[in-house]
């Protein structure tokens, strides 16, 4: 859909002129700029330099997601306005100047595209509260106010649009859609003999000799170092039972009676022992960023010296410890490892206490804000 800093819908690249001209006619201006966008890692560097001036931010939570988090709370100081359109409240929500709520995917309908190329149509179920609007009736209405007229009258005229613009997609009709149930693309043909592509590259690759071409890249040492005050690497890490920044699942009261505040540290088993730590009890995870309190899981799963954590979690928020560093072609932070230092808690009826305290001061905070 256009996302990508790089690319305009369909995976067309913004530097190729062609794929400007085209876009630029179809949405009614006389040029697009040639340059490409910047990543959401970025913008505490470019909030600073004031390069980026205001964010509109659906269905993100950077400020419980991103790298080094006092860094970007700093970057959303600078900006002049943050918009964010969600489902839930939401920390980067409560920070925000406007927001706005919108239909969640059992509210409307619409097209989904999954990583393997697929597109599905997916149909409302319910009716949405509190006359809530979809997600592109928000778009159009602020748009439309703004001096451009966006005026569409349903989810198809938007998907012909975009059809009509991405070759790979044009086969992909709504027709189509409901009849196969689920097409990849690429699909260039309306007839029903083009039923979309399973297979990429089936016999050969799209490359001048018909051979995949793998690239390498240099390896570079990471910026945190390990010393006697941080001994151990942290890693950050996905976990089952609650996706992404858990902004959904935590609503889920069947996944948070499963895991909830302040989430954990996983550690092997010989250096809890070490450090006299027992499973389950609350202990404090510093790096040079920040301390964050969390609850300590004791196995063999980490190996020796590692730190593994989940970043979704609130009180226990591991994203306050990891360093901004990015990548300089992904611009990608350096989740992967960050020195840490992991201490017991001697007063453990005291620190289950605090976790309650701040935990109930973030949901009134985040309550008051919802409220307005």
């Amino acid at each position: 859909m256009g996302a990508l800093p790089d690319t305009y819908p369909g995976y067309q690249y913004v530097k190729d002129p062609e794929n400007r001209a085209k876009f630029a006619k179809a949405w009614g201006v006389e040029s697009l700029p040639e340059h490409t966008g910047y990543r959401i890692s970025e913008l505490p560097h470019r909030a600073a330099h004031g390069e980026v001036r205001a964010a509109y931010i659906m269905g993100e939570d950077p400020l419980q997601t991103d790298a080094e988090l006092s860094a970007v709370r700093k970057g959303f100081e600078d900006l002049e306005l943050v918009i964010v359109q969600d489902i839930f409240m939401t920390k980067t929500a409560a920070a925000a100047d406007v927001i706005l709520p919108s239909t969640s995917w059992g509210e409307h309908e619409g097209v989904y595209t999954a990583a393997d190329r697929g597109f599905q149509r997916f149909f409302k179920a319910v009716e949405p509260k509190w006359d809530l609007k979809t997600d592109w009736q928000i778009i159009s209405e602020i748009a439309t106010r703004m001096g451009y007229p966006m005026h569409y009258n349903n989810t198809q005229e938007i998907w012909d649009e975009l059809r009509n613009l991405c070759p790979d997609f044009t086969g992909a009709t709504y027709e189509k859609m409901g009849e196969l149930g689920y097409i990849q693309w690429p699909c260039r043909d309306e007839s029903d003999a083009d039923q979309g592509t399973s297979y990429l590259f089936e016999e050969k690759f799209d490359t001048p000799n018909g051979l995949a071409q793998f690239f390498t890249c240099d390896w570079v040492a990471p910026v945190d170092k390990l010393t006697d005050e941080y001994p151990m690497v942290l890693s950050t890490v996905r976990e089952v039972g609650h996706y992404s920044c858990r902004s959904m699942t935590g609503n889920c009261a069947a996944l948070a009676a499963l895991a909830d505040e302040p989430g954990y540290a996983q550690i092997n088993t010989a250096d809890a022992e070490r450090l006299g730590i027992e499973d389950e009890a609350l202990v404090w995870v510093s790096s040079r960023k920040g301390r964050i309190i969390t609850r300590a899981q004791v196995s063999d799963r980490p190996n020796k010296g590692a730190v593994y954590m989940t970043y979704q979690w609130w009180i226990g928020a591991c994203n306050e410890l990891v360093t901004e560093n990015l990548s300089p072609i992904t611009k990608t932070p350096e989740y992967k490892y960050c020195a840490v230092r992991v201490d017991p808690i001697a007063d453990q009826h005291a620190a289950e206490r605090y976790v309650i305290e701040e935990y109930t001061k973030l949901k009134a905070r985040l309550r008051e804000s919802a409220m307005g």
